[in-house]
């Protein structure tokens, strides 16, 4: 769906390409325990969870049995023998892996409602940080935790976000919450760092621009397809390697692709509309919205591999709007 330009909403958007900016942004969070925790989640993930050191960790896609994308996270060593996958879809993991878990000696909880999660992001999120928390987030790698203080109580840090700038994500406790929303509003208000308000620019808008989609996005796609083959390890077993493999044999049959919507107007388009090319159905449009630093109405979509190579002329939705595959990144 697009929405109409407003000047909150590109002020946010500038503030955090430009500036920083900070918002709260709680994923699922299930916890992973017990003996075979590592092996299981190395046999489920497609990434190699094997070896990850504490405290650090790792993107990867999880995969159904046709070997089509079904949820998309991070994967952190939180402690020794403790592992969080930060989702958007908790429940539906735990179910997921109850139907899997067979022999594996491993034990795993959703914690959500333990937990609430804000971040920090832009350029200069790092000057924000370190007003915040007791250390210095300057050395922190990508996807790295760190374990501090902030306003006198427990909170973990990573190196991360969902807008394709420099970035930190704090977990705290949920009874610690107000404290901690208070403490980074006053760490932010020092760099003129704004609260962000409207969720369709740091949910959709702003990670679109750099190309980072979500999983109803993904869903059903291979890796491959998603362009996430470099998150794949097809060195080691994985739940759904055999048909990933059989698939990347036979080539892709379809492509992750951006779309460029030509005209100026703000239409609504739908998630599922129809792509054509001259006419006759080559895909579906994943989602649709204005790209508030890139001053453009793109989206994703799903299309025939074949048919529709980057730089074709299509047309989406019921009022047959023109629009020109591109990359799925625009800046």
């Amino acid at each position: 769906m697009l929405f109409k330009e407003d000047e909150v909403a590109r002020a946010e958007a500038k503030a955090v390409r430009e500036n920083a900016a900070w918002y709260r942004w709680t994923h699922d969070l299930v916890e992973v325990t017990g003996p075979d925790a590592e092996r299981f989640l190395d046999w489920m993930l497609v990434n190699t969870i094997a070896g990850t050191a504490v405290g650090r960790g790792k993107y990867t896609t999880m995969l159904d049995e046709d070997g089509g994308i079904i949820d998309d996270l991070v994967v952190f060593h939180k402690d020794a023998g403790t592992w969080w996958l930060s989702t958007l879809y908790g429940p539906h993991m735990v179910r997921w892996f109850d139907a899997h878990k067979g022999d594996y000696d491993v034990a795993y909880c959703d914690i959500t409602q333990s937990w609430d999660m804000y971040a920090v992001q832009g350029p200069n999120s790092a000057q924000v940080m370190n007003d915040l928390v007791a250390n210095p987030v300057d050395e922190l790698k990508r996807f790295q935790l760190l374990e501090t203080q902030a306003a006198g109580v427990p909170v973990v840090v990573d190196r991360g976000g969902f807008t394709g700038e420099l970035g930190y994500e704090v977990y705290c406790a949920r009874e610690d919450s107000p404290a901690i929303a208070a403490a980074i509003d006053e760490a932010a208000g020092k760099h003129g760092a704004p609260r962000l308000k409207t969720l369709e620019v740091y949910v959709r808008s702003l990670p679109m621009e750099k190309g980072m989609a979500l999983r109803q996005d993904y869903k059903g796609l291979t890796p491959f397809e998603a362009n996430l083959g470099w998150s794949v390890h097809m060195d080691k077993e994985f739940f759904g390697k055999e048909a990933l493999a059989a698939a990347q044999e036979a080539g892709a049959k379809r492509a992750f692709v951006g779309v460029e919507i030509e005209r100026e107007s703000y239409e609504d388009i739908a998630q599922n509309e129809i792509v054509r090319k001259r006419g006759i159905p080559v895909g579906i449009c994943r989602q649709m919205i204005y790209g508030y630093t890139v001053d453009k109405n793109i989206g994703f979509a799903i299309v025939d591999a074949k048919k529709c190579p980057l730089g074709t002329r299509v047309t989406i939705g019921p009022n047959d709007s023109p629009a020109t595959l591109v990359e799925a990144k625009w800046c």
